[in-house]
């Protein structure tokens, strides 16, 4: 009898370590060497239990009788038992999707469990299969691209201070505020419409009446939705500090320093977003709302350092954006794009994505939330839907006859393009059948010298 258990466990113990992958691991971005090396089994990241506690300056404890090891910091005691699938955090049980295990001889926890319970955050980096623990002593910023469908939502939180870049569409309000409660923010220093489109700030007003906010940044245009009057009324009705910004000016998030590097004045609205570089340290990011390539021209000119590492891609990744010089001025390393799967638009576009073979680009369509982690001299990136990497995509190969239809709502640049407007309307159309309108041909810059403004249905 014993043999044949001592067959099972040996048999066992092959198939486990057959299933494990060697990974990397990384406190307060320090390389940790312990005597066993991390792994991953079924999904999950396994490190050596008293070298994770000791890193993390918890005291450690081994109860043999009960095969239970407990670690001690501050206020927070964490008890993990071998081959349970319960853990007790201050004495609060605690469902674990791996249980603690001993492979070779060593304790193995899961990863993300007893950090988090240790009050430390951690990255999943899955091209270079490193994790990486980040203790609240470190001075970070983080930076979460934050899934919302076809919208854009970013929070960035530094040293207890938080900011708000959009809030995603109206439908999107109580996820946005969702995400805030998750990501442990009671408090917004900044909320920043970065322009009055629905799919920017269709949640703000949810946010601003739901959280205390310092301040509203905004760009000096105005539209008649009642989307953009509901932000209004959010701010007037709590007291809310609003504050059109100039470029240039700077505002202090924690470690960070946020800069306006962009404020046209133009009654297209997406050229009007207000464009902000963060500086951490050396690394610096760049948020660019819906700015277009008249908008990044604005900025070229201006003579201003858009160098950044990290860009997040205008208007979803549009053709309509993200210039060849533009691109070049940045020289990012890796970028995000925040758009909705299989979403009408097509976004991202094909020519957007044929310029970023360079970049690792991460999209929230296929990776969900996005995750960055800067301490000032690097900078980690992870993903919700942590299997899928980051791609690099490749330039293609024009087809004799593209693939893909007309879009509804194409929108180029050239103040000489065909649009269509009617005699006595305020908007201006790309879809000549928009509405089931009678429209005239006109063009872009005719429209723009009567005053006229961008249709929200069908110009985008």
């Amino acid at each position: 009898m014993k043999l044949k258990q001592l067959l099972c466990s040996t048999l066992s113990a092959c198939m486990l370590l057959g299933s494990a992958h060697a990974v990397d691991l990384y406190v307060d971005h320090q390389k940790l060497s312990p005597d066993a090396p991390p792994t991953i089994v079924n999904g999950r990241t396994l490190i050596p239990l008293r070298s994770i506690f000791e890193a993390l300056d918890a005291d450690v404890q081994w109860d043999a009788a009960t095969a239970t090891a407990s670690a001690s910091k501050a206020n927070t005691t964490v008890s993990i038992q071998i081959g349970s699938t319960t853990a007790e955090v201050n004495g609060t049980s605690q469902m674990l999707d791996v249980p603690a295990q001993i492979i070779g001889n060593r304790t193995f926890v899961p990863a993300r469990f007893v950090s988090e319970a240790l009050h430390a955050d951690v990255s999943w980096d899955a091209v270079t299969q490193t994790v990486y623990i980040t203790t609240n002593a470190a001075c970070i910023l983080k930076v979460y691209y934050l899934d919302v469908g076809q919208a854009d939502s970013i929070l960035l939180v530094s040293d207890g201070e938080a900011m708000l870049i959009d809030a995603g569409t109206n439908a999107a309000g109580s996820q946005v505020v969702s995400n805030l409660q998750k990501y442990g923010v009671n408090h917004l220093k900044y909320a920043v419409g970065t322009h009055p489109h629905e799919d920017h700030i269709g949640g703000l007003d949810d946010v601003i009446n739901t959280y205390p906010v310092d301040h509203v940044l905004m760009p000096g245009v105005a539209t008649t939705t009642n989307t953009f009057s509901d932000v209004l009324d959010a701010i007037e009705t709590n007291n809310t500090a609003l504050t059109v910004p100039n470029a240039g000016d700077c505002y202090q998030l924690g470690d960070a320093n946020v800069t306006v590097m962009n404020t046209l004045k133009t009654g297209d609205l997406n050229n009007a977003s207000l464009v902000l570089q963060v500086t951490h340290g050396s690394n610096r990011l760049l948020f660019t709302g819906d700015a277009e390539s008249e908008s990044e021209s604005d900025m070229l000119a201006s003579g201003a350092n858009l160098r950044s590492d990290v860009l997040k891609i205008g208007h979803h990744g549009s053709r309509t954006s993200t210039s060849d010089l533009f691109l070049q001025a940045v020289q990012p390393k890796d970028v995000v794009i925040s758009c909705g799967l299989n979403n009408p638009y097509g976004h991202p576009h094909a020519e957007t994505l044929a310029k970023l073979s360079d970049c690792n680009v991460w999209r929230t369509d296929l990776h969900g939330t996005v995750k960055l982690v800067s301490n000032g001299s690097s900078y980690t990136i992870s993903a919700e839907k942590n299997t899928i990497l980051p791609s690099k995509p490749a330039v293609p190969t024009p087809p004799t006859i593209s693939p893909t239809p007309p879009e509804v709502s194409p929108a180029p640049p050239a103040a000489s393009h065909k649009i269509y407007v009617t005699k006595t309307g305020k908007r201006y159309h790309y879809n000549p059948n928009c509405n089931n309108g009678t429209y005239y041909e006109s063009t872009l810059s005719e429209a723009r010298s009567r005053g006229l403004t961008p249709c929200s249905k069908c110009v985008r």
